[in-house]
């Protein structure tokens, strides 16, 4: 059944991707500031004014904001330091950091992300559920399904993203490292090190009856940002290496 937290979130998904495509034609970085208030309302709305269960919404946002948190320092690295990255509009803070209307639109990012595989644990663990004591599937089956679902869909939407964005809000490869095979301007390394994390949220969330102890959400987002920044970096480097 779809609740209204979903059809708020495949709203904010929509609007991301047109917010995204917009910014990119204009080739300004204020159009990403819209999109993070209208997520902002709605996913307050959601916590507030419905009166479903907002659980799975309210660990989302933790999630997200905790690997967001994590993920700006080593991002702070890649585009200062190592040149993987070069940002060509920057707002706030142009010599500091990342700039802010990206590091927002991470949150929203990586709040969709952990929502769905959240929501989709919750749905296949009702779908695949049984009348006996034992389930079809058992926890650790439905959170490994629900976590397939979420990578290929954070791999397609992070793709999509980085696609809108190059040579307009910023410049992937800025070291200039030849060997690093690419797809639509984006490095090959960048989608799959979005893959590779979310097919491991049953580690980074555990599972409630399984064999992998169940994580704080926070730490859980730590988890996340830490990882998909080694991840990143390392695959960055071992083509530097090879250059």
């Amino acid at each position: 059944m779809c609740t209204k937290t979903d059809k708020a979130a495949f709203a904010v998904t929509g609007i991301t991707v047109l917010t995204f495509l917009i910014a990119s034609r204009t080739e300004t970085i204020w159009m990403l500031y819209p999109n993070v208030l209208i997520a902002a309302i709605l996913y307050i709305y959601c916590i507030r004014r419905t009166d479903e269960d907002t659980s799975p919404l309210e660990s989302s946002l933790v999630f997200g904001f905790a690997a967001t948190l994590t993920y700006a320092p080593m991002d702070w690295l890649f585009s200062r330091k190592v040149g993987l990255i070069f940002y060509l509009r920057p707002d706030f803070l142009a010599h500091l950091t990342t700039p802010i209307g990206i590091i927002l639109n991470w949150i929203v990012f990586v709040t969709l992300a952990a929502y769905c595989y959240l929501r989709l644990t919750m749905i296949f663990r009702t779908r695949f559920a049984s009348e006996s004591d034992t389930p079809k599937i058992g926890a650790m089956g439905t959170a490994m399904l629900a976590a397939g679902v979420t990578g290929i869909g954070a791999t397609v939407g992070s793709h999509i993203i980085y696609a809108l964005g190059e040579s307009h809000l910023w410049l992937w490869n800025a070291a200039q490292v030849d060997r690093i095979p690419q797809i639509a301007s984006v490095p090959i390394f960048v989608p799959l090190s979005f893959l590779v994390t979310f097919l491991l949220c049953p580690y980074l969330f555990g599972v409630a009856g399984g064999f992998l102890r169940e994580q704080h959400v926070g730490v859980a987002g730590i988890r996340c940002g830490i990882f998909m920044g080694a991840l990143q970096f390392f695959s960055f480097l071992l083509f530097y290496v090879w250059k």
